[in-house]
């Protein structure tokens, strides 16, 4: 792991020095059956550093073993990884707002329309779990390269795609390097920077999810004209390649000569064996069964066979996997104390809720402002400031509260208030959304997004930092995996079924002899609000605004319950392991 230096020398910019111990160098072991050490910064980020059992250096907590980096070759590397996960985070944010607009030009039906922001998140989650094992194979630096070319080979399909079916599979492509993406940056920039550091230099990773929150509404709305138009759709997908080759440039030069972890006993052949495809076949099938299932619902009905086929089988081969998980002699996608841990189970609980929520309030407000106020996509990336920018500012306050709060109590109870606190206020936030009707103030359409986007905001980065602390030392790896393969996943399920609940009220409200082009959500904006009579459209435009209500009914019960099972996590202490783990840490060996 990488040192930083206070302050670099304009000579050593881009200089590396290397001061190793004397010991035995072998390479750094990432093997199941070695004895494996984690240490976690203030906030709770994994420290992935394992060491080889049959080494015989002993170090110090705070002792490191890797080259010495300068303060700007460090910020450097963030630079370059901040331009890839800005790309990663705002794709989603961008297609929230020009979804219309696509949907509208490649003819896309309801379920269509839903599926082109599924299929990102879909295969962004499925890979998750996988990227940190092939990455000790082929090294961080491979991967991430490799998953910018592939997030970028998708984004240019994207661009290219001249049928909705077309667009789907190249958005599910660009998951697959996206998912790569946030993987490979945040270990990347953990392992260059000491774990007393590392809470300063992951802010900058931090401020990105927040920009790419802001940014992505508005480059959505920018990028939202036709094909024939200059400022396409099309060049919000193509504007992500020459990015990418920036970010690879920087990176390249700023990595060079940087030595990452990567296992000498860790193959293809050992995932293979160890790696719980299992678990992760079963895991995503059943999310997609449920999402199908949500999709199927859209066009044949919730009391259809197949409707009802799907979801059931989706909800048995999750609990089928969730058994799989507890017997499984592989290295399990879930670790144990997931199942057994109260902590655990509500922080995922919490998790899963709160990314369910935002996307659907990212997607369906953007949504609301050019079906019934009749904003340009643009000017409803605008609107949308208040969610997305009140998000983004919400989290900082938050962080600095956290870091005063653990120096003085030296526990994670400053993360139980944030959570609880950002529960809350989602819970009233989301509740206020539902008096959002077709008439309603431009104050309020501002003010409600605003409280919904704190609450969001608040609870940014609290349940992570918990989450881990649950786990024993030898779970960190898998934990961190389940964690977010959790967070993706209720991201995933929270804009079908979002879709699903919008298009099940409308479709059965709508008039059926309406002069527009109406396929669920893929309307002709521009004809909704220039239906005549005045009494028609108004009728209109009242349905859909109380059919996006009904989202917001679901999610605020949702938010509700998650607030009263956030007051059940325990106060967890920040100077020693959790419960059940100090003996086994005492006895195998030093924690880094």
């Amino acid at each position: 792991m990488a040192r930083q230096m206070p302050s670099p020398d304009l000579d050593d910019l881009f200089s590396t020095t290397h001061h190793r111990t004397t010991v035995d160098e072998k390479p750094i072991s990432h093997s199941p059956d070695s004895s494996s050490r984690y240490g976690t910064d203030g906030v709770g980020t994994p420290s992935i550093l394992t060491l080889d059992s049959s080494s015989s250096t002993v170090l110090d907590k705070n002792d490191q073993v890797s080259q010495h980096l300068s303060t700007f070759r460090i910020l450097m590397v963030h630079i370059g990884a901040a331009l890839t996960l800005f790309l990663a985070t705002t794709d989603a944010n961008i297609v929230s707002t020009s979804l219309p607009t696509i949907s509208n030009d490649l003819q896309a039906s309801q379920s269509e329309y839903t599926w082109v922001g599924v299929a990102y998140m879909l295969t962004q989650t499925a890979f998750q779990p996988l990227y940190g094992r092939i990455s000790d194979v082929v090294g961080r630096k491979c991967l991430l390269f490799a998953s910018v070319i592939i997030f970028a080979l998708g984004n240019l399909v994207c661009g290219a795609s001249n049928n909705i079916t077309m667009l789907i599979g190249s958005r599910a492509l660009a998951g697959v390097g996206g998912g790569g993406i946030v993987s490979s940056v945040w270990v990347i920039t953990a392992e260059i920077v000491e774990v007393r550091h590392r809470a300063k230099w992951s802010q900058a990773l931090s401020i990105t999810w927040s920009c790419s929150a802001v940014a992505g509404p508005l480059l959505g709305g920018l990028f939202s004209g036709n094909t024939d138009s200059v400022l396409s759709w099309r060049w919000g997908f193509y504007l992500n390649l020459p990015i990418c080759a920036v970010a690879s440039l920087v990176l390249a030069c700023s990595l060079h000569g940087v030595t990452l972890q990567k296992s000498s006993d860790y193959s293809l052949r050992t995932i293979l064996q160890r790696f719980d495809f299992g678990g992760l076949i079963l895991f995503m099938t059943g999310t997609s069964f449920i999402v199908v299932g949500f999709s199927f619902a859209d066009e044949n009905g919730w009391k259809s066979a197949t409707t009802i086929t799907m979801l059931v089988l989706g909800l048995l081969i999750l609990v089928g996997g969730g058994v799989y998980e507890t017997y499984t002699g592989r290295d399990c996608l879930f670790p144990k104390t997931v199942f057994t841990d109260r902590s655990a189970v509500i922080i995922l609980v919490v998790t899963f809720v709160h990314n369910f929520a935002y996307n659907a309030g990212l997607f369906y407000l953007a949504f609301f402002f050019q079906s019934v106020d009749n904003y340009t996509p643009l000017q409803a990336g605008i609107r949308l400031l208040p969610f997305s920018l009140g998000s983004s500012l919400a989290s900082m306050p938050a962080a600095w509260f956290i870091a005063y709060w653990q120096s003085r109590r030296r526990d994670l109870s400053g993360q139980n208030w944030v959570i609880s606190l950002g529960l809350l206020i989602s819970t009233v936030g989301f509740g206020l959304l539902i008096l959002l009707k077709a008439d309603a103030p431009e104050a309020l359409e501002v003010l409600f997004p605003l409280i919904c986007g704190i609450g969001m905001g608040v609870m940014l980065h609290a349940p992570y930092q918990i989450f881990v602390r649950t786990l024993k030392s030898q779970e960190l790896a898998t934990g961190t995996s389940a964690f977010f393969l959790v967070r993706f996943t209720g991201a995933t399920v929270g804009l079908a079924v979002a879709g699903s609940i919008f298009y099940a009220r409308a479709s059965s409200r709508l008039p059926s002899d309406l002069p527009i082009n109406i396929q669920g959500s893929s309307l002709d904006f521009s004809g909704l609000n220039s239906i005549e009579p005045m009494s028609l459209r108004w009728e209109v435009l009242n349905i859909v605004a109380t059919s996006v209500q009904t989202i917001w009914v679901v999610c605020t019960p949702c938010l509700g319950l998650a607030f009263l099972l956030s007051v059940l996590v325990r106060t967890l202490p920040i100077d020693r392991a959790p419960e059940g783990d100090s003996e086994k840490q005492t006895s195998t060996g030093s924690t880094v």
